[in-house]
C-alpha cells in the first residue's frame, strides 16, 4: 500500500488505529505537520548555521519553525493545556491543573544538522506527573508510534509487543554514547564498562542518535534494550508510554524511577534485571 504522510485526515486513517481518541489523534496530526517541514529541509549544515545551546547541544533553525508549527496546531486544539518545547518556541502556561503538552521537535538534532534521516518528532501529554498520551513519528520512514494509557501501543496502527526472551547473545541493545560531562547519574568509567559489557555478551550495541526512536524500538521489538543518561521527559516520555504499553521496563539505572539526571533504562522484562547489574556502582 502506498501511503502519503502529509498532515491530511486521509493519512492520519492510515497511521492509527480505529480507536485512536481525538486527543491522540490531535497530537498525531501536529507530528505529521511538522514532519512535512523536517522531511523538506533536511540537508548538512555548517557551523555557522547552527547555534550552540551547550557542548555538543545543536539546534537549526528547523528544530524553532517544527516547534512552532506543532504548538500552533496543539493550542488550538488544546486551548487549556500548558505547552513546552524543548527549543521553548511557543510555550505557554495553560489553566492550572490541566495537562500539559510535550514537545521535542527533533529529537535526534546532531544527526538532521549533518543530513542523517534518522530523528524523531516526540510529543506527550502529561497528567499528574505521567505520561498519558504519545506519538513519536519518524516521517523519513513514514512510521508513527503512538499510543495512550491503558490502550496498547501502535507502529502505523498495528499493536505492538515488546520481543520475546532470548539468550543475551541474540540481545541486540541501543545506548547513548555520552559526550564528556553528560552522564551524572553513575560514575563515567560505570557507564563505559556497561557499554564494553554489552558489546563483549550481545549480539552487539547500537547508537542510533535519537532517544525518543530508540526507546521505541524497544516497544515495537527492534532492540532489546537501551540505556542512555542526561535525558529529559521531553525526549523518551512518549517512548516510555509505549514501552509499557507494550509489555516493557522502564526505569531508572537502579530499578527505581528516572533519576533528576535523566538515567533511563529500558528493556524487555527478561533483559532489564541483566543491564541494570551492569550499571551497578
Amino acid at each position: 500500500m502506498s501511503l502519503s504522510f502529509d498532515a491530511t485526515d486521509a493519512s492520519l486513517d492510515a497511521l492509527l488505529p480505529g480507536m485512536a481518541s481525538p486527543r491522540l489523534r490531535a497530537l498525531a496530526m501536529a507530528a505529521l505537520a511538522g514532519g512535512v517541514i523536517a522531511r523538506t529541509r533536511l540537508r548538512r549544515r555548517s557551523a555557522a548555521e547552527m547555534v550552540l545551546k551547550g557542548p555538543r547541544d545543536y539546534q537549526t533553525e528547523v528544530d524553532v519553525a517544527v516547534e512552532a508549527e506543532i504548538a500552533g496546531r496543539l493550542a488550538a486544539s488544546f486551548p487549556d493545556h500548558a505547552i513546552s518545547g524543548e527549543e521553548q518556541a511557543a510555550d505557554r502556561a495553560g489553566v492550572e491543573g490541566r495537562p500539559r503538552i510535550l514537545i521535542d521537535p527533533i529529537d535526534g538534532t546532531t544527526n538532521y544538522a549533518w543530513g542523517i534521516p534518522h530523528f524523531g518528532i516526540a510529543l506527550s501529554i502529561v497528567e499528574a506527573g505521567e505520561v498519558t498520551c504519545g506519538v513519536v513519528f519518524d516521517c523519513m520512514q513514514g512510521e508513527l508510534f503512538a499510543g495512550e494509557a491503558g490502550q496498547g501501543a501502535y507502529l502505523n496502527g498495528e499493536r505492538l509487543a515488546v520481543a520475546p526472551a532470548a539468550e543475551l547473545e541474540n540481545a541486540l541493545i541501543g545506548a547513548g554514547l555520552p559526550v564528556p560531562g553528560q552522564v551524572k547519574s553513575v560514575r563515567e568509567e560505570t557507564y563505559h564498562a556497561a557499554l564494553r559489557r554489552a558489546m563483549a555478551t550481545t549480539a552487539g550495541v547500537r547508537r542510533l542518535g535519537s532517544a525518543s526512536l530508540s526507546v521505541s524500538y524497544v516497544a515495537c521489538g527492534r532492540l532489546d534494550g537501551f540505556f542512555e543518561d542526561g535525558l529529559s521527559l521531553h525526549d523518551y516520555g512518549a517512548a516510555a508510554l509505549l514501552v509499557r504499553e507494550a509489555g516493557g521496563v522502564i526505569g531508572g539505572f537502579a530499578g527505581g524511577p528516572v533519576g533528576p539526571a535523566g538515567d533511563v533504562l529500558v528493556a524487555t522484562p527478561w533483559l532489564a534485571g541483566w543491564l541494570r547489574e551492569g550499571l551497578a556502582e
